[in-house]
């Protein structure tokens, strides 16, 4: 019996030892996150704040800083509606899930005319939008504002009760599919597609800005 006590005693002055000579957490480990993607606070003005990013205030450095490096700069050109320049970048991660981000520019209609002139090619999507990818370095737009974040999760399969559980429910939806929905909360500037056959796409702005599309189902509490 003397060898199995003798073992247990080492252990506990080991573990002692890691407890008296370990580094004190630094003040960042010690803080509340503030960054996750159900965190959103609403500002005074008609903004808000996610991802510790005030939209419309914060710039594409801000952004940088937040999420990494960028993946890409490009213009989106839907089938309809004004085109917008965004910053994509690569895999990030908040708590529990990683994603990918995208970060919509603030840019004139003039500066958009010109970023599309000295595009040299397109990428095409069966909804008839373009993604021109642009040659430019991140410095030539550091200090464009970053007016809208979209969201998408590696992880599929996210459901209607995960969404239901971190932001409640929606002031309306839209059915987009057999197997698709789109949830919204404009008090948030908040927009969420559930999808059973793709991945979810949350979509951030400021509440200001926000705008219910057409023919939506209003909840029950409205």
């Amino acid at each position: 019996m003397k060898t199995p006590l003798a073992i247990l005693a080492v252990v506990a002055i080991v573990l002692i030892g890691f407890q008296l000579f370990a580094p004190t957490p630094g003040p960042d480990a010690l803080k509340a996150r503030t960054d996750l993607p159900w965190q959103i606070t609403l500002n005074d003005d008609g903004g808000s704040r996610v991802f510790d990013l005030d939209l419309g205030k914060a710039t594409l450095a801000d952004a940088m800083r937040k999420f990494g490096g960028l993946e890409a700069l490009a213009l989106f050109e839907p089938a309809s509606g004004r085109p917008s320049l965004e910053a994509f970048f690569g895999n990030v991660q908040f708590g529990p899930l990683q994603a990918k981000v995208v970060a919509k520019l603030e840019a004139s209609d003039e500066e958009l005319q010109a970023i599309l002139a000295r595009s040299t090619k397109r990428e095409g999507s069966p909804s008839g939008d373009w993604k021109h990818p642009l040659p430019d370095a991140p410095k030539d737009h550091m200090q464009r504002r970053v007016t809208a974040i979209t969201y998408v999760p590696a992880t599929r399969g996210l459901d209607a009760e995960f969404f239901r559980s971190r932001f409640g429910e929606p002031t309306a939806w839209i059915a987009e599919s057999e197997e698709a929905v789109s949830w919204f909360y404009p008090d948030k500037g908040l927009s969420i597609l559930i999808d059973n056959d793709s991945r979810e796409i949350l979509e951030y702005l400021p509440p200001r800005d926000f705008v219910m599309p057409d023919g939506v189902t209003y909840t029950a509490s409205e």
